[in-house]
């Protein structure tokens, strides 16, 4: 134990960084919503005109941020502050994967010290630490929540009050990331096949004391926010929706399928990011393989941890996102699924040819992910693109800074414009689920930001984007929009024309 800590906390200081808040959006709109929570706003936008009620993030990472506002209420003199969070937080996911390991799986004390080590060194980790991102709270709160969820399922009889706890704990870990939900028919399906009907029911109520107020409140407020800009700041539940009714069976299989192309990210940490797909492909599969011998070696010590690889893989290939920001929270545990088909096949029962097969294959895949961990961590190369984020963003709220305030500006850094030059901002281009899968035409961005000159009537534009100044170019042309003047930085200012 003292191990694991004292190596993640190393890892947690050398995953810290200068880097700005707010470069990926995400990052921003918590602490924006942090600062409102701790200033008595409400759970609410403040930097959007009228302060609507935010419905696109579960409350609880925000609820975790504020009380530092009370502590360090300056920006950005606090961002440090912040940083420090998940800085903090990586020796207690790396500990709570630990206690996992040790006390659901039943492996071993030095076996559980390296799957969390391994865990929290991996890139993927570090990169989010070093992020105001909500994931390395979630692995806490999912490693303990499946603890006490695979302790109670392991138990013949329990009273209803472990069940109505059990259920509390599940709902208030969707209230930390959405995709926590995915926890709940996996716990409910372990019981059913078991007859634990009871036992489900009462899991289930508990559950939904949670939710349902959350469901009340983003149904109340579910249209807050023009469509525009929804993609950023409203529900999940309409702007899903509108993209699966307009797309139909077409568009479900284009995400799919492209979802199922980003599953091999994965192989990135392992050196073979450059080579053929069909490598990937082979070895993805071969692994998960490994992983699917290890989740039938696991299923009688933590079946509702297996069991919840299939709702949770389903909602990642179904999501019209990048997967892999939802893959890395499972991490810790794909690490031990693969561990345990592994050492199975290593085991002195097998045939001598199983056994050295899989020790060559166990071995090189540790050399690879090893070998591969060595280049990157000396570079740090996996905060270029955050650094990249962080100078235009910094640039656009330079460039806000200088003009006149009695105007409303819309940019595509809304969150770093607001936070860094304090004043109220709108987004330029919110996701759109269909771009997950095609690119968007030039009319197409056009008319998503003549949505929000519509809905907001902003003074001026700011464009940093490529895909903005595609969009503002044609604005330009119709008459809408322009330009004002261009920055050295590469930020231009456009003029709304009334």
């Amino acid at each position: 134990m003292l191990a694991v800590f004292a190596a993640s906390v190393l890892l947690g200081l050398f995953a810290m960084n200068d880097v700005a808040i707010g470069v990926f959006q995400d990052d921003g709109h918590y602490l924006i919503l942090a600062r409102a929570l701790a200033e008595g706003a409400g759970y609410r936008y403040t930097n959007l005109p009228g302060a609507p009620a935010a419905t696109h993030f579960p409350p609880g990472y925000p609820l975790l941020l504020a009380p530092l506002w009370w502590i360090a209420p300056v920006f950005p003199a606090n961002v440090a502050y912040f940083k420090v969070i998940n800085v903090a937080l990586l020796p207690l996911a790396a500990l709570s994967i630990r206690a996992f390991m040790r006390r659901v799986a039943s492996v071993g004390a030095v076996a559980a010290a390296g799957i969390a080590i391994l865990s929290v060194a991996s890139v993927p980790l570090l990169y989010l630490t070093g992020l105001l991102f909500s994931e390395i709270a979630f692995i806490v709160a999912l490693c303990w929540v499946l603890i006490l969820v695979e302790s109670r399922v392991a138990r013949a009889a329990s009273s209803w009050r472990d069940w109505l706890l059990v259920g509390l704990a599940v709902g208030a870990l969707a209230l930390l990331r959405t995709v926590g939900v995915t926890l709940l028919p996996a716990l409910l399906a372990v019981l059913g096949l078991r007859g634990r009907w009871r036992d489900a029911g009462i899991a289930l109520g508990g559950a939904l004391i949670c939710l349902l107020p959350w469901q009340w409140w983003t149904s109340l407020h579910a249209h807050e926010v023009p469509m525009a800009v929804a993609g950023a700041y409203g529900g999940y539940g309409p702007w899903l929706a509108a993209a699966w009714h307009a797309g139909g069976l077409p568009f479900a299989r284009d995400v799919i399928a492209e979802n199922l192309r980003g599953l091999l990210i994965p192989m990135t940490l392992f050196g073979l990011a450059e080579t053929p797909a069909m490598v990937q492909l082979v070895v993805s599969l071969a692994l998960a393989a490994v992983a699917v011998v290890g989740a039938r070696v696991l299923w009688s010590r933590a079946p509702v941890t297996v069991a919840l690889f299939v709702p949770y893989l389903t909602l990642l290939l179904i999501w019209p996102f990048p997967p892999d920001r939802f893959l890395w929270p499972l991490w810790p545990f794909v690490i031990l699924l693969v561990g345990v088909g592994f050492a199975h096949f290593i085991r002195a029962d097998q045939p001598r040819p199983t056994r050295r097969a899989a020790t060559v294959a166990a071995v090189s895949a540790g050399a690879l992910f090893a070998w591969w961990h060595a280049q990157a961590w000396p570079a740090r190369s996996w905060e270029s693109g955050e650094r990249a984020n962080a100078r235009i963003g910094l640039a656009a709220a330079g460039v806000a800074l200088a003009l006149p305030t009695d105007g409303l500006v819309a940019s595509d850094q809304d969150a770093m414009v607001h936070l860094y030059a304090s004043r109220p901002a709108v987004p330029l281009l919110a996701l759109t689920a269909e771009q997950h899968v095609r690119g968007r035409s030039d009319d197409e961005l056009a008319a998503q930001i003549g949505g929000v000159l519509d809905a907001y009537r902003p003074r001026w534009v700011l464009v940093v984007q490529r895909e903005s100044l595609r969009g503002a170019s044609v604005l330009a042309k119709r008459g809408r929009l322009k330009l004002r003047g261009a920055d050295p930085s590469g930020v231009l200012v456009y003029d709304v024309v009334r």
